[in-house]
């Protein structure tokens, strides 16, 4: 039997969320025992698991992203601090911390999964952005189907985060973010932007014999493991490829695992919620 003297929202913070407007931290605290000398051991378990989700479980909501930029930078979400000091933490010595998959859905409704690199927030806001080109497999499943998710590890700080969201993909011809396009491409290594100059994925290679000529660790040479680009291509951080794309999530919600303090953290957006109820609206409406 429930202990009477638990806070309600325990058992109902799931369905409360919504009505959360500000960013803010919801969570259990648990008063001393003021049991009688009679209560049986059923009300004394059920008080032990109440306190073990009281000093776990911790909830945080953030307002919609209909905010002004001012507003948004002042309210930024608490998981976007964890997720700049997790990479800080990493970044020095493990470079690959900048790595994380991202998983989409294809027309199919199979999932897609691949490795992308982090490439920060979109300016103040809690957006997050990463690159891609045109003709990836990714760019058709996002206008399929928006919904994605990343999965990020920290070995160092023993930090995961999986960010979901509506991803938006920003190509040469969008009428919005171009700036925010070119920047991304002016950050870009040599050898990160020649790779948006490289042929169709999947077409065969025209120098597919040996030149004999392979590089110190065994693998191909220039000319034959990668492909020659002209530099002219890709030495001016302002002449963006066409083919370069900029992808950006806006995030709905996240879940944090922190290993090391053995806690989770969860974040919702309202507007999740919102889109949610929209959603199952439309499919009764179907459905009737």
């Amino acid at each position: 039997p429930r202990n009477a003297s638990v806070p309600e929202e325990v058992h109902t913070i799931d369905t409360n969320l919504t009505s959360l407007l500000q960013p803010q931290t919801v969570t259990h605290p648990v008063p001393a025992a003021t049991t009688s000398s009679d209560e049986n051991s059923h009300q004394n378990s059920a008080q032990r698991r109440i306190t073990h989700l009281a000093n776990t479980l911790v909830v945080v909501v953030t307002p919609p992203s209909a905010m002004s930029s001012a507003a948004a930078a002042a309210a930024s979400p608490v998981w976007r601090a964890a997720v700049l000091t997790a990479i800080k933490k990493n970044q020095n010595h493990m470079p690959y911390a900048k790595y994380f998959q991202l998983a989409t859905v294809k027309r199919d409704g199979r999932p897609a999964n691949r490795t992308v690199v982090y490439r920060g927030f979109l300016g103040e806001s809690a957006d997050i952005t990463v690159v891609t080109d045109l003709r990836s497999g990714k760019v058709e499943e996002i206008a399929h189907n928006p919904e994605g998710e990343f999965a990020w590890y920290f070995p160092g700080s023993r930090d995961q985060f999986r960010i979901a969201g509506r991803l938006k993909v920003i190509t040469h011809d969008s009428a919005e973010m171009q700036k925010e396009r070119q920047q991304a491409w002016g950050k870009m290594s040599p050898n990160g932007r020649a790779q948006f100059a490289w042929p169709v994925p999947g077409f065969p290679r025209l120098d597919e014999e040996d030149n004999g000529n392979d590089d110190e660790e065994g693998g191909d040479n220039a000319a034959g493991g990668t492909f020659q680009v002209d530099p002219a291509l890709i030495s001016d951080s302002a002449a963006v490829l066409d083919n370069f794309c900029l992808v950006v999530m806006a995030v709905d919600e996240v879940d944090h695992l922190s290993l090391k303090s053995n806690r989770r953290y969860r974040h919702v957006r309202n507007v999740k919620r919102k889109r949610e109820a929209e959603a199952e609206a439309e499919e009764t409406k179907r459905q009737l």
